[in-house]
């Protein structure tokens, strides 16, 4: 779906699949941080208030940023941050599960970081690790998600695999130096992995 910002006339692009189904939602424009409001079913969207409009608002990135975009789904997310920043990603820092889960719409994360501090808030929305789980797995298999959570034994691929997740972390080694290269490690992992997968999808105009 193509969206035109009515305040600044930026056009932005939204994967089909990520589009809620029978449902209105707004996100901020990357460019002038207008907030578009979309009806389902029409690409125009519609600004301003109204009483029967209460979707929450996702975020997204500047589309002419050249960097990869990651997400970080914690309760206090400044280390986290701080971390992927120092990666070279973009890092959006939701402070509630509707809002990630709303930004998982509009954006194609690299990496997605998780606690389970993050999963414990009070809320009405559903995990956000289920709605990973239930994603599309072609959108899925481009994420490389990451658990950190209390108790958990950390680099363990059979629990990672368990939990569904690329790669999961007790949040007492998340807070060591050696998490980062933890983390670059599973990542050149996980690409080498997927790479034939995705060069023949691409072969295919399938990615």
């Amino acid at each position: 779906m193509e969206i035109t910002c009515s305040s600044c006339q930026k056009k932005i692009n939204i994967p089909d699949e990520k589009i809620p189904k029978g449902h209105s939602f707004s996100f901020n424009c990357p460019s002038c941080k207008n907030k578009i409001k979309v009806e389902t079913g029409t690409s125009a969207p519609a600004n301003g208030d109204d009483t029967e409009y209460n979707a929450p608002v996702g975020e997204t990135f500047a589309a002419d940023s050249d960097k990869q975009g990651a997400m970080v789904c914690h309760t206090e997310p400044a280390k986290f941050k701080s971390l992927l920043e120092s990666m070279g990603y973009r890092v959006h820092t939701p402070s509630y599960h509707i809002e990630a889960i709303n930004n998982l719409r509009f954006n194609d994360y690299r990496i997605v970081l998780i606690t389970s501090e993050y999963e414990a808030t009070p809320h009405d929305q559903g995990s956000i690790l289920k709605h990973l789980q239930e994603m599309n797995m072609s959108t899925r298999r481009k994420i490389f998600l990451v658990y950190v959570a209390q108790g958990a034994h950390s680099y363990d691929n059979m629990e990672a695999f368990a939990a569904s997740v690329n790669l999961i972390v007790n949040s007492e080694d998340a807070a060591k130096d050696g998490f980062k290269d933890a983390l670059v490690k599973g990542l050149k992992e996980n690409d080498r992995f997927y790479k034939v997968y995705f060069e023949c999808m691409t072969a295919l105009g399938k990615n």
